[in-house]
């Protein structure tokens, strides 16, 4: 196939993909945040990867006091457990567990009191090679406290949203003349 038609048929997919409003995950119109200052209080990594999720997004910024939203993180941990062992005994999978607990605020009003998320993860265990066993396990760890941070963020932007519909639709109601 000519370096041409390859260049054209490359570019027709680019095209069609980008006419029928595919967006990637955390892009695009439906992923504005409906808030626009964050404050993330509580230590550990996951407050870490929050912080470093937030700072990202265009329309929000991260403050240290007086934010429209606060986000606490009360506790993380990780956990593994043995998921299968071979005809010796040995290990062979371990399953990783990472869970976060967290509460959200908007406005100084609770909007997540009691916000949980558990990830687990399967790591494959090589009884001949530990560094790089445990060198995996912490990339798993790592990844599930970004997925984790993402899904804080998703999960305090829908439960904000609805707040906003809820408080719209009451002022709209509250404006409406009454009928006799």
């Amino acid at each position: 196939m000519p370096l041409r038609l390859k260049t054209l048929v490359l570019l027709g997919l680019c095209l069609s993909l980008m006419a029928c409003g595919f967006h990637l995950r955390g892009q695009g119109p439906a992923s504005q945040l409906n808030f626009k200052t964050i404050q993330v209080s509580g230590g550990g990594s996951a407050a870490q990867e929050l912080r470093k999720a937030i700072i990202v997004q265009d329309n929000v910024k991260l403050v240290t006091s007086d934010a429209q939203v606060a986000v606490n993180i009360v506790n993380e941990s990780s956990d593994k457990q043995i998921l299968s062992v071979n005809s010796k005994g040995q290990v062979v999978q371990y399953r990783v567990f990472y869970r976060v607990r967290f509460t959200a605020t908007l406005d100084k009003q609770p909007l997540i009191e009691d916000g949980s998320i558990s990830l687990s993860r399967t790591l494959q265990w090589d009884e001949n090679n530990i560094l790089a066993n445990e060198s995996e396990e912490g990339k798993l760890i790592t990844e599930m406290q970004r997925d984790s941070s993402q899904q804080i963020i998703r999960r305090i932007n829908a439960a904000a949203k609805d707040v906003n519909k809820a408080s719209a639709a009451s002022a709209a109601s509250a404006i409406a003349p009454t009928q006799p």
